[in-house]
């Protein structure tokens, strides 16, 4: 049975490799370099009625400081790869990371960068 609590901590502990934080959830206060778990869209969907597959969906958010450019630039793409590398093999990728882009978090300007995947489960 599909306990989405138990998949998130499962997946946030094999990111944890990556040797950044791992928020298994979107958190108020975010310390950078961090790696943030949120559900993706769809989040959870029935593969057909009555099979009892699920296919769960997460996005990874890769985040760094955005002080400086060519810095937060080249920490995004250590970042990347090293997430990648730490990903579980039972998961999908559903498309390459995104273009980093600067959002602001708090009252910090970040670099981000988003990254789909997704895992199949019985309910």
């Amino acid at each position: 049975m599909a306990n989405l609590v138990s998949l998130r901590t499962a997946l946030a502990t094999s990111l944890s490799a990556a040797g950044r934080v791992v928020y298994s959830y979107p958190n108020e206060n975010i310390t950078a370099p961090a790696i943030v778990l949120v559900p993706g869209s769809p989040y959870i969907t029935v593969a057909s009625i009555g099979s009892g597959r699920l296919h769960i969906r997460f996005d990874i958010t890769a985040i760094v400081n955005a002080a400086d450019n060519q810095a937060a630039l080249a920490n995004i793409e250590t970042l990347i790869l090293s997430v990648t590398n730490a990903l579980p093999n039972n998961y999908s990728l559903l498309n390459g990371w995104s273009q980093p882009t600067v959002q602001q978090i708090g009252n910090a300007d970040m670099l981000i960068s988003q990254l789909s995947i997704e895992m199949v489960t019985t309910n």
